[in-house]
């Protein structure tokens, strides 16, 4: 709350020119702008005129939709004689205020954080101000700054902002004033935090949210203003760790700049290794790191044997871990063979964009790897096998040449038998190839990701695509769920250029994934079902209505498996 003392003192200096005139009875609508005047706090005002009768009781109500309503009434002097912030409900302001002499007041139409614009109600009507039911003021809060189109801005996040009770995150707003049909691009950049950006209303309702698709850990996203009310853009961070603090640097840009569909985020930061643990941005499993692992040299040949006593992926598919070092620059080949199982390959390290994965790249269904590393390491070597017959198990040969050999395109060997479990079909990537799946408005379908499915190299994340026809002009709402992995959808097909009203990753709430599109053209269309983590699988639930739902504002807020 502002100090009453500075506040009078500063509206003591308020100019007459700039006063604007209002009667008891009336109502005026007005605009804080940034050429308004302000007080010191930062906080912009417009000041108002009227005539009071000595022992005449005024109500006076200044309501806003787009910033925190504060009221306070002066005489001709500046002496402030009535202040009120939140009693007019929804954190409008309201008072009751009686003239102590005839003659002329002011009022000040003013906001409770600094910086903040936009439109608002003026009222004066005769008699006592009306009791609020609820006078909590929800959606506004704190603000640290206004940021423009065209501006960058730098700050940090500090263990005094905000925090977000649901899941722990420390966050800051900025205001940000726009035009009717104005698109921009938010830019909030980091080497601290694991960057999470909003864009909501003055209220807290939310339009759009973004990750990681500024590239890496940084979040971009990308909105068109309908109107001319002033937005909230919140800087945040994602919700692993908790409580991550530091620098950052915020910029808005005119235009609509390209979005990284997921961004491939592998935060190591030091202010994230100081909230500890490691933020979950790989393979649940496949993240785990063992006290020791068993090392494998270049040059070098291992036999072992995949069990039931190791690691289990949810996709029922067992690995275990190696670990070698390399010279940075120099191309070597990683071989994994068996006659036992179908073997997958995995590469991980700390300095990789995302993990390195070969099926069938090596002779028969033997998985291979050859490129070269960016540094010594140390690397980490996943032995897996597909998933499909599940739990394959048996004997296998590990090893590390130096020098490139050939590797198979990502659509396999032609000359891979992978043994056969009595109910086992085909191959894993033969069956997905195969697999048709479809789906109609109005019908819900039951599904699973798994290994066999697609795999995203952008961002290490499988996907699966469903079949649906559309209509021009007729809009419907997808809502993925999955108990397994976090949700993920894009829309694709005729008239979509893949901007961001064809995805969504956790607007249907509870890390749920929730899109309304309407289709540009009629015409076959694919529902891709992916996930927001690397290498998630699992079971999930597809669902088409027709029309539009509301977006939940609940933040994505699961532990770390």
């Amino acid at each position: 709350m502002r100090s009453v003392f500075i506040l009078a003192v500063l509206v003591g200096a308020s100019s007459l020119s700039a006063q604007i005139p209002i009667r008891v009875g009336q109502t005026l609508t007005g605009k804080l702008s940034q050429s308004d005047q302000s007080f010191s706090d930062g906080s912009h005002y417009k000041l108002y005129a009227f005539v009071g009768n000595k022992g005449d009781t005024v109500a006076v109500d200044l309501s806003s939709d787009d910033f925190d309503a504060n009221l306070l009434v002066a005489d001709a002097a500046g002496n402030t004689l009535a202040r009120n912030d939140d009693s007019g409900e929804k954190c409008n302001a309201r008072l009751t205020f009686v003239p102590p002499s005839t003659g002329n007041f002011r009022v000040y139409a003013n906001s409770s954080a600094q910086a903040e614009l936009g439109a608002y109600t003026l009222t004066l009507a005769r008699g006592r101000a009306r009791a609020a039911a609820d006078t909590v003021c929800r959606g506004f809060g704190r603000v640290t700054g206004l940021v423009e189109v065209g501006q960058t801005v730098t700050g940090a996040l500090t263990s005094d902002d905000p925090e977000f009770p649901t899941d722990s995150t420390y966050y800051q707003r900025w205001i940000l004033p726009v035009r009717p049909n104005q698109a921009f691009t938010v830019d909030l950049v980091s080497d601290d935090f694991d960057s999470y950006v909003m864009l909501t209303r003055g209220r807290g309702e939310k339009l759009v949210e973004n990750d990681d698709g500024g590239g890496g850990c940084n979040a971009r996203l990308v909105y068109t203003a309908t109107d001319d009310h002033p937005l909230r853009v919140v800087v945040n961070t994602a919700s692993r760790p908790r409580r991550q603090t530091g620098k950052f640097t915020l910029k808005v840009t005119e235009g609509e700049s390209q979005t990284e569909t997921k961004g491939n985020c592998r935060f190591t930061g030091g202010a994230a290794a100081a909230a500890g643990g490691a933020v979950a941005t790989q393979a649940s499993m496949g993240n785990r790191q063992p006290g020791q692992l068993q090392a494998i040299r270049v040059g070098e040949t291992l036999n072992g044997s995949l069990t039931s006593n190791d690691s289990l992926y949810p996709d029922n598919s067992y690995f275990k871990f190696y670990q070698f070092t390399a010279t940075a620059g120099q191309v070597i080949t990683i071989d994994l063979s068996s006659d036992d199982f179908d073997p997958v390959l995995i590469v991980r390290g700390d300095d990789l964009d995302a993990s390195v994965i070969n099926d069938d790249g090596g002779p028969g269904c033997s998985a291979r790897i050859s490129r070269s590393f960016p540094s010594r390491g140390p690397y980490r070597i996943l032995v897996n096998t597909t998933s499909d017959p599940e739990k394959q198990t048996g004997r296998f040969s590990l090893s590390i040449t130096q020098g490139a050999k050939p590797v198979q395109q990502t659509n396999g060997n032609s000359d891979c038998q992978p043994p056969q479990s009595p109910t086992h079909t085909g191959t894993g990537a033969a069956a997905a190839a195969a697999a048709s799946h479809a789906i109609t408005i109005g019908q819900t379908q039951q599904g699973s990701i798994s290994r066999s499915d697609v795999l995203l190299t952008s961002d290490s994340t499988y996907a699966q695509e469903w079949t649906i026809q559309g209509r021009a002009g007729t809009t419907i709402t997808i809502d993925l769920e999955s108990d397994d992995f976090d949700s993920y959808l894009f829309l694709r097909g005729p008239g979509i250029s893949g901007g961001r009203d064809f995805q969504d990753d956790d607007s249907g709430g509870n890390c749920h994934a929730r899109l309304t599109a309407t289709f540009p053209q009629t015409g076959s269309y694919e529902i891709v079902v992916n996930t927001a983590d690397h290498y998630a699988t699992g079971a999930f639930s597809l669902s088409v209505t027709s029309g539009s739902k509301p977006k939940s504002v609940a933040r994505c807020n699961r532990n770390s498996q």
